[in-house]
């Protein structure tokens, strides 16, 4: 794998996972709290973390980035102390309105 420098800043929006060297960006989102539209021009992933859930958009995705994604995410996931974060492509809302 390729060396990486992500970081976190926050935005009134919300969170952004950066990396120095390519720039990736992915957005985050606390998925109760937003009224979230998936962009179909990026790559969206879910993911359970405390009582709700959380959606990763990528920003402005590039095809050279795209294998930068999961390392960016398991980053993440480590950060908050969580290295076995399950992050899945599924958007989970229609299971939680079907509840």
């Amino acid at each position: 794998m390729l060396p990486t420098n992500f970081y976190v800043i926050q935005t009134e929006a919300g969170d952004v996972i950066r990396d120095v060297k390519s720039m990736l960006r992915i957005s985050i989102r606390k998925l109760e709290e937003v009224n979230f539209e998936p962009n179909p021009a990026e790559l969206q992933f879910y993911s359970k973390y405390n009582d709700g859930h959380i959606v990763f958009e990528t920003v402005n995705i590039r095809d050279y980035l795209r294998p930068l994604v999961a390392a960016a995410l398991q980053w993440y996931a480590d950060r908050l102390g969580q290295p076995d974060m399950y992050i899945s492509s599924e958007d989970p809302r229609p299971a939680l309105k079907a509840v």
